[in-house]
Parts: structure tokens; sequence; C-alpha cells
């Protein structure tokens, strides 16, 4: 059963050679079991696989990553 949230996230970074980090990927997107019926010899078969779809998939710069650091902390910071 497909979620209708996003339950993973990922980040990727491309840097040049000297090893700076030229831009920051975060991907949104969700994972799930799919079920399929399959017949067989033995009869019906459910089969369960993990499925992912992603949702969304954000491109920054170093800067722009480092705002949204910025705004995670800020916000997580008024949590008690």
């Amino acid at each position: 059963m497909k979620p209708e949230y996003v339950n993973t996230f990922g980040l990727r970074k491309v840097s040049d050679k000297q090893g700076e980090i030229l831009e920051i990927t975060l991907d949104a997107s969700y994972k799930y079991m799919e079920n399929t019926v399959t017949v067989t010899t033995n009869g019906l078969e459910n089969i369960a696989t993990p499925n992912t779809e992603q949702v969304a998939s954000m491109v920054m710069n170093r800067q722009s990553a480092i705002s949204l650091c910025n705004l995670l902390i800020q916000t997580l910071d008024g949590e008690n």
C-alpha cells in the first residue's frame, strides 16, 4: 500500500577536484511494500516486494544548503 507522505530522504553531493562541495541534492521519496498475487502450481501466492517512488528532488548550492540547515535548527530548537 502506497503511503501518502514522504518517508525517506537522501542526499547526494557534487564536489570539485579539490573536494569543495559545489551542489547538494535532497531527494524525497517514499518506500513501501507492493503486494502482488500470482497464480502458481500450488495455488494463489501473495508476493510482497519493496518499492520506492521519488516525490521531489531539490538541488541546492552550498549557501542554500546551509540556509536550509539553519532553518531546521531554528525550528527544532523551539521544540521541547
